[in-house]
């Protein structure tokens, strides 16, 4: 599997809006949503509240997030769009601190 991150697998704000997400799990900061598509593609979106913080500390939080998708694509679920919603701010905007979060929320599952 390839490490980058190419535009088929990301999600514009057309392809999640209006979609029946479920939920598939959650942490302090982040929420994990998920839809079946009949792609053969793992997509991504970020979605990012404007309350979180400005938007340096935004567009950081969503490249670090991708920049997880792109380095563990084989932990999320085939054949699905993934939307990940982050609540608030991890205490460190690193990706190791977020990225320990991203994969127990990848573990985890909401019953």
């Amino acid at each position: 599997m390839a490490l980058t991150l190419t535009k088929d697998e990301r999600l514009k704000k057309g392809d999640f809006r209006g979609k029946r997400w479920t939920r598939h799990s959650e942490t302090d900061n982040f929420i994990l949503l998920i839809h079946k598509n009949t792609l053969s593609t793992r997509k991504i979106a970020v979605s990012i509240r404007k309350k979180t913080g400005n938007a340096a500390v935004r567009n950081r939080m969503r490249r670090l997030v991708k920049e997880f998708f792109r380095l563990n694509k084989d932990m999320f679920v085939e054949h699905s769009d993934n939307l990940i919603k982050v609540k608030q701010m991890p205490l460190k905007l690193t990706l190791d601190e977020a990225g320990k979060e991203l994969r127990l929320l990848l573990v985890r599952r909401v019953h």
